[in-house]
């Protein structure tokens, strides 16, 4: 590859590279967003209520780079993050109804104050 042609493919290498890297951030309609560092890691935690009282939905967002992720370690750290926010939430304890990996990195949970 001669350089003139190096020259012009790096510009558009790097325009292809930042579209791939800017993948749209999971939303949580009428919720409420706190950023937390656990572990070196930023996470966006957003947390609405339903309809329902007491029942609450929450969506995690890793907010660091995370390249090849293992789907089974991320569903770990963020169940490490979320659970103090739900017992502070319900100011005690909760009950799980439904609970999901989005993109093998966030994590969607819907849940109940068990109170």
């Amino acid at each position: 590859m001669s350089a003139a042609t190096r020259a012009r493919a790096l510009p558009l290498a790097l325009v292809a590279l930042g579209l791939v890297a800017c993948t749209p951030k999971g939303t949580l309609e009428n919720s409420r967003v706190e950023v937390v560092r656990v572990d070196g890691r930023r996470y966006e935690l957003r947390i609405a209520s339903t309809e329902v009282e007491g029942e609450y939905r929450l969506l995690i967002v890793r907010a660091t780079i995370v390249i090849n992720p293992d789907p089974q370690l991320e569903s770990e750290r963020n169940w490490n993050v979320v659970q103090p926010f739900m017992q502070r939430t319900c100011k005690g304890p909760f009950i799980v109804l439904e609970n999901h990996l989005a993109d093998n990195v966030n994590l969607f949970i819907r849940f109940r104050c068990a109170a």
